[in-house]
């Protein structure tokens, strides 16, 4: 039987979502296929790592196995892999770097193009050298704040990456206005070289053999916006996680022993990530893209994205 395999971060994992509410649940269902699941929270892409660690759960957030070393350890049939879900390079950049508002732009951009741009173009190539039969889908990320977000929202999920309280910088709504900045370009400029890599490696190939995927997001469907599609915590009570796995995921946290300021991260990990609609749109999206007709590419030289 045909196997969609996934490789990837929390995005792809499904972070606090139960196993039938995942976006990549839903496709392979779709697609009457097997799902292999390598992903989990946490990933990064790790094109200089060696170090590796195993989480009791996918739930609870890790560097390790990187995605590149999730891609080794398969130890299936590459032949029956007919689709690949993949992303990655948040966790390269660091969440704490994209919601820090007294990070420079430039250096927020510079690590966003090495991670998303050049060490994504790495992995992708390894990806579909690896599974030559494989239709890969590269899914884009999401605004996690927007400018339609409300103050309270971008403040508890800033305390929460930060584990502090909020403690602005200077005038409160300049600051908060920066916060939103930060998500709002990483968004844009990880799905243009995301999109980039998928093209380069297209050309490689002079045929189609990955698709990027937009979430179908936009700023109304941030955390804590009217049309908000991303887990929420609430202000009024920040220490109550808002997913459908928060038990799984406490459990989980708890072997591993966290101190308390992992503790509680782990346990909230679910803030800022794709809810139960936001995951069945991005299923939505990459059934759209597998109906569609791949089209032969022209093979031409291209430059790799900037690093």
């Amino acid at each position: 039987m045909s196997t969609l395999l996934v490789i990837g971060d929390s995005v792809v994992w499904g972070q606090g979502l139960a196993n039938e509410h995942k976006t990549a649940t839903i496709v392979a269902r779709h697609l009457s296929t097997e799902l292999g699941m390598l992903a989990h929270a946490g990933a990064k892409i790790g094109v200089r790592d060696s170090y590796s660690v195993t989480m009791p759960s996918g739930e609870v957030p890790c560097f390790f196995p990187t995605i590149l070393q999730q891609l080794k350890s398969f130890q299936g049939n590459a032949g029956a892999v007919e689709w690949v879900l993949l992303n990655g390079g948040i966790n390269d950049v660091e969440i704490q770097r994209v919601f820090n508002p007294m990070v420079p732009q430039y250096e927020l951009e510079l690590h966003t193009r090495n991670y998303c741009g050049r060490d994504f173009l790495i992995l992708l190539r390894q990806v579909v050298r690896r599974f030559q039969r494989a239709r890969v889908l590269v899914l884009g990320y999401y605004p996690g704040l927007s400018h339609r977000s409300r103050p309270d929202g971008v403040e508890a999920l800033y305390s929460l990456v930060h584990g502090m309280q909020f403690v602005p910088v200077g005038e409160p709504q300049l600051f908060r206005h920066e916060i939103v900045e930060h998500c709002l370009r990483f968004w844009k400029l990880s799905n243009g070289l995301l999109r980039g890599a998928v093209e380069h490696v297209n050309r490689e190939a002079g045929r189609t053999r990955a698709v990027f995927v937009d979430s179908g997001m936009s700023e109304a469907n941030a955390a804590y916006a009217s049309q908000s599609l991303l887990w929420e915590l609430d202000p009024a009570d920040p220490e109550r996680a808002p997913d459908e796995v928060a038990e799984e995921r406490r459990a989980a946290c708890e072997l591993v022993g966290a101190g308390p300021l992992q503790m509680r991260q782990g346990r909230l990990a679910s803030a800022g990530h794709p809810n139960v609609a936001g995951a069945a749109l991005m299923a939505q999206q990459c059934i759209r893209v597998l109906a569609s007709k791949p089209e032969r590419v022209q093979t031409i030289s291209a430059p790799s994205p900037s690093a």
